[in-house]
């Protein structure tokens, strides 16, 4: 079972803009919502599924780290950390990107990060 605070937590960060930006990006792409799950990790996940090019399955098996993390405060700032240009950056670039698009640049972030984290060890091939 979840515990209440982490569900409090989960509550307000689906208000904040970046989450709210993937939600409006999944209603663009009609996938329904989880409320279980943030929806920028939704978005990531809808963007492996329907064949990012990119996709590597360590990236995949890190989505699935950070979306089943229980503090999803944490996750959110390990994919998050040193963003080049900045969160509002992230935003305004999103919202001119079509739901695919989107999904494609959080993949791009989150397998630079992963690739940029010493305590992955990472290989060039899949």
């Amino acid at each position: 079972m979840i515990d209440p605070i982490h569900i409090q937590e989960l509550k307000r960060l689906r208000l904040e803009p970046l989450s709210q930006l993937a939600l409006l990006k999944l209603k663009e792409a009609d996938i329904a919502d989880n409320e279980a799950v943030l929806p920028v990790f939704r978005l990531m996940e809808w963007g492996l599924a329907t064949g990012a090019p990119h996709a590597h399955r360590r990236t995949a098996r890190e989505l699935l780290r950070l979306r089943h993390q229980s503090n999803q405060r944490a996750a959110l700032n390990y994919l998050l950390e040193d963003l080049a240009g900045g969160l509002p950056e992230l935003h305004r670039k999103l919202l001119r990107m079509s739901p695919q698009g989107a999904a494609r640049t959080l993949l791009d972030i989150l397998d630079m990060r992963r690739k940029a984290d010493m305590r992955i060890p990472y290989l060039c091939c899949y």
